[in-house]
């Protein structure tokens, strides 16, 4: 910027030496940004390229630079410099982002998130991989099609527990009509993090209950008992009785 302008704020004062350096040091940093994104853009599209990523299909850039008239805050907090102004400069906004599949509404859609390179030129996309760490482009193409893999599969399998679940109620519903049939919830550990899965749970007048879990594949009248709980209580002796009654 030439430094012979002469800028005014809000108010209608002139602005300081120090305030003017300011507000050409942030014009030029604007445009200092611009180039590096633009930069950094291009240098990801490559790699992405070589790894075998398809422009439009596996990811786009979204990279965009205009010219803004917009105000802005400069100075500092700690000692009450800051002041607002309204200035012409460079705005950089989005980059290069993968798409990829994930399930919403019972459904596949496609979602897109930002991808970041390091000095290795190496790339990192959280979305798609089960670490924040960065990958050779190659790998993380892989790790694309891995997480899409899993998601459809997870979604068939989504698919077939609600079939399973509408069967099972339906089914003890007609048993037992007097009863409260729903589906309810259990929790189970695994690789060191807790999971939910569905069950259906009967809940007779008596207040005795029944829960059922799914067979492991999903499939229809595979159901096992999870727990129970007997409102009616007997002693041991009849316990016992009632064993020795057994055919």
């Amino acid at each position: 910027m030439n430094s012979s302008v002469q800028l005014e704020m809000f108010k209608g004062e002139v602005l300081t030496e120090e305030q003017q350096r300011q507000v050409e040091s942030f014009i030029d940093t604007q445009v200092q940004n611009a180039e590096l994104t633009q930069e950094k853009a291009s240098r990801i599209m490559l790699l992405l390229d070589e790894a075998g990523f398809v422009q439009n299909e596996n990811y786009k850039n979204t990279t965009k630079v205009e010219e803004v008239t917009k105000e802005v805050t400069l100075g500092y907090n700690y000692n009450n410099t800051n002041f607002n102004i309204e200035l012409t400069y460079l705005e950089t906004s989005g980059g290069v982002v993968i798409t990829y599949d994930r399930i919403k509404n019972d459904k596949l859609v496609k979602d897109w998130a930002k991808v970041y390179v390091d000095g290795n030129n190496k790339l990192e996309c959280s979305s798609i991989t089960p670490q924040y760490r960065y990958y050779k482009p190659s790998t993380l193409l892989e790790k694309l099609n891995d997480h899409n893999a899993k998601q459809a599969s997870q979604l068939e399998r989504n698919n077939k527990e609600k079939i399973a679940i509408d069967y099972t109620i339906k089914k003890y519903q007609k048993l037992y009509p007097e009863a409260k049939i729903k589906e309810s919830y259990g929790y189970e550990r695994f690789s060191g993090r807790h999971s939910r899965y569905s069950t259906v749970e009967i809940e007779f007048k008596s207040g005795s209950s029944v829960t059922f879990r799914l067979g492991y594949g999903y499939e229809l009248d595979q159901e096992r008992v999870e727990s129970s709980y007997d409102a009616q209580s007997e002693t041991t002796e009849e316990k016992l009785d009632r064993f020795n009654n057994q055919k």
